[in-house]
């Protein structure tokens, strides 16, 4: 039949090794560094890794209900910001919108596109309904301007503190964010689901502190 088989066959990963891999998917690790450690194949570790970042919800997890408990324990404005990122040369860049809960330390929206004014609406468009209404922090960044409500937007870098060290995080724990660094992401598709599923596993995690 044209088949090859093999005795003992030790292609299939046990649960164990799987649940290694998904946690070292959320680390400072380039895909090749997974597979190197782990050793499985690069084709293998896409596939995986693919299925778990195009099951991210929309909404990272922010439900009506939590989306409402941020807002009545809201002691600080919801904290926004841009990280830079690029997808196959650095001239192809890649905005990373960010909304911040510091209080629960959640990300709440996220946006990834360019960094003008119809990025900053899709921005605002996915953060939740419930928590347009919250007071807003940013730097002074003009596209903020035309989607906070003034009374609403409070400006300044010295209020921002908090975003900026989530932002550190981020970078410290996502290999395809680090600068100098060899496992940049080659597509935009995958960029963007990557980076959103490790929001929502971000959050996941928090979750169970709140």
């Amino acid at each position: 039949c044209g088949r090859q088989f093999v005795k003992n066959n030790q292609h299939t990963k046990s649960k164990y090794l799987k649940s290694l891999i998904k946690k070292a998917l959320k680390e400072r690790l380039s895909l090749r560094a997974i597979c190197r450690i782990f050793g499985v194949s690069l084709t293998w570790l896409q596939s995986y890794a693919h299925y778990f970042w195009e099951q991210t919800p929309e909404d990272l997890g922010i439900t009506k209900g939590l989306a409402r408990r941020i807002k009545k324990l809201q002691v600080f404005g919801i904290q926004a910001d841009e990280l830079w990122s690029f997808v196959q040369n650095k001239e192809n860049k890649q905005w990373i919108w960010v909304a911040y809960d510091p209080v629960h330390r959640l990300v709440v929206a996220y946006h990834i596109g360019k960094r003008g004014i119809e990025a900053a609406k899709a921005f605002w468009n996915k953060i939740p309904n419930v928590l347009r209404h919250c007071y807003f922090e940013t730097d002074d960044w003009d596209a903020y301007k035309s989607i906070i409500p003034a009374k609403k937007h409070k400006i300044g870098k010295d209020l921002t503190f908090y975003i900026e060290g989530f932002n550190a995080t981020i970078r410290a724990r996502v290999s395809r964010l680090v600068r100098k660094s060899l496992s940049f992401s080659k597509l935009e598709h995958w960029h963007n689901l990557a980076i959103g599923w490790f929001f929502w596993q971000f959050n996941l995690e928090r979750q169970h502190y709140i």
